[in-house]
């Protein structure tokens, strides 16, 4: 699969739970979930291929990033941004997870 299409697939995947979560403000959420993974993403990849950090520590730091990022611009609590950022991305990880393996 193109390297693109990780990053479309980690959309398909989080944008939805995050508008759920943020329903009155649906749009709006998926604007600033699209933007944070725009962000999260490529920054993600970029210590993946740099470091020798575990990939769950960096998950770690895209969890947290977009939590805050969820509190800055949506209504809601500190504890909804991070639960919302924990399922979102564990999903999404999870997912690639099957992906990699199914195609190993």
């Amino acid at each position: 699969m193109p390297f693109y299409c990780y990053f479309f697939l980690t959309l398909l995947l989080e944008l939805p739970i995050v508008c759920w979560f943020f329903k009155p403000q649906w749009k709006y959420a998926l604007l600033i979930g699209g933007l944070l993974n725009l962000f999260s993403w490529p920054l993600l990849h970029w210590f993946i291929y740099t470091t020798y950090l575990p990939i769950f520590l960096l998950e770690i730091g895209v969890v947290l990033v977009e939590a805050i990022g969820f509190r800055i611009f949506l209504t809601g609590s500190y504890k909804k941004a991070l639960g919302v950022s924990l399922l979102a991305n564990g999903f999404s990880y999870g997912v690639g997870l099957l992906i990699n393996y199914l195609w190993s």
